[in-house]
């Protein structure tokens, strides 16, 4: 029986053409996914979010334990395309989804990450906020200024208003005198497993969070900040250009609670 999604890269792919899919991102940790649940409920939004039927979670999690079958650790993938379709925005209203799986090695990244300011600004779309589609150019360009800086791990990046938004594949959080801050993602961003998972926590710690829209001099002015994904995890800001900063007692807490595997600094 054939699989009920194309798994073979075609030319005519609508992914390739237009973007015109998304992807998911996750961990696999000593042979277990954490978090799955809520990266296929996000990759289902998304497919809802563009129109592209979702494949389905036990298909999924097949293909995933066949590409990761070897490794007990490591990095996985998955594309979600509209499928195959001619030249032209037009798609076929019958065309069958693609889906395409990965898996990369996975190591221990560093606890702590310097970063700068992108000076390349990220599109605001709502309609597309918050979901991982595969439109990422805004991303490429940012990168492009930090990738020969031996001296920086992440960029930051803001709106075409400057207003702060996330790191270029992490999610942002700030202290300042005992509530967390974290950027809102209405117009722009990736909403991360992750971020949902830390504003969870401080909830459940009674610990003040706001969302909404911050400069990059309300960062600096910071107590303690960092970074997370779900590969990563919570990893603090020890630098931003040259401003420095400490690793604060919030962060490493979070760090100690959600980590894969868990990091006390």
């Amino acid at each position: 029986m054939p699989d009920a999604y194309h798994t073979e890269l075609d030319w005519q792919e609508r992914a390739l053409h237009y973007g015109d899919g998304l992807f998911e991102t996750l961990l696999k940790f000593q042979s277990e996914l954490p978090y799955w649940p809520d990266h296929y409920q996000r990759l289902a939004r998304g497919c809802e979010r563009l129109a592209i039927a979702p494949p389905a979670r036990d298909w999924l999690e097949q293909k995933i334990a066949e590409a990761s079958a070897a490794d007990e650790n490591a990095i996985i993938k998955i594309i979600v395309s509209r499928g195959r379709g001619g030249r032209g925005l037009k798609f076929p209203t019958d065309a069958r989804a693609s889906v395409f799986v990965f898996s990369y090695s996975w190591q221990q990244a560093s606890e702590t990450v310097r970063t700068s300011f992108c000076q390349s600004p990220l599109s605001s779309n709502p309609e597309l906020a918050g979901i991982k589609h595969l439109n990422r150019l805004d991303y490429v360009l940012a990168g492009l200024e930090i990738r020969d800086r031996d001296d920086i791990d992440e960029g930051l990046v803001c709106d075409s208003e400057g207003i702060l938004v996330e790191g270029l594949i992490s999610n942002l959080f700030f202290v300042k005198s005992g509530t967390v801050y974290t950027p809102s993602l209405e117009r722009a961003g990736v909403n991360g497993i992750m971020r949902s998972k830390v504003i969870d926590q401080l909830h459940q710690d009674s610990i003040p969070v706001e969302i909404g829209r911050y400069t990059q001099s309300q960062l600096l002015d910071a107590d303690e900040c960092f970074l997370c994904n779900s590969v990563r995890g919570i990893c603090p800001i020890t630098a931003i250009d040259d401003q420095k900063f400490g690793v604060g007692d919030l962060t490493r807490r979070l760090m100690s609670l959600l980590n894969m595997p868990p990091i006390n600094l």
